[in-house]
């Protein structure tokens, strides 16, 4: 086989290498991928970035102010989300009571409901009250 025989055949043999699966063993450990080639030349996002970036003395006064602005901007970031999260959960709390307490409305509720529809059940002409039907299951009607 030729060189060029070899390049023209290498694009389908590697389209159908990335097709092929291989189905592994439970327990058994994953088998390392296969290295990235190292090419000679950088990758043009290296470029731009070593282009992008100066040389930084790190002594410098003004490496120093802008260490130290970023530091308060940091520490100010991070006050915030904590006072946030702080809210948020202060917020969780009381809305977590809240409905503590309407649950515990809900059953009082409830439960005087039994009560009121057992003691009309109990009364001499109770045949006449007749349930209404619809979303309001409560509301009773004579006739």
């Amino acid at each position: 086989m030729s060189d060029s025989d070899v390049s023209s055949s290498l694009p389908s043999q590697i389209e159908t290498c990335a097709q092929t699966s291989v189905s592994l063993l439970t327990g058994q450990p994953t088998p390392p991928t296969t290295p990235e080639p190292v090419s000679a030349r950088p990758s043009p996002r290296k470029i731009g970035r070593e282009k992008g970036k100066k040389a930084v003395d790190r002594l410098s006064v003004e490496y120093r102010q802008r260490r130290e602005r970023n530091n308060i901007a940091v520490r100010k970031s991070r006050d915030k989300a904590k006072k946030r999260n702080l809210e948020m959960q202060q917020k969780m709390i009381e809305l977590s009571n809240e409905n503590d307490k309407l649950h515990k409305t809900i059953e009082q509720l409830t439960r005087e409901l039994t009560g009121l529809r057992e003691f009309f059940k109990q009364m001499p002409n109770a045949s006449s009250f007749i349930p209404v039907t619809g979303t309001d299951d409560c509301a009773l009607r004579t006739y």
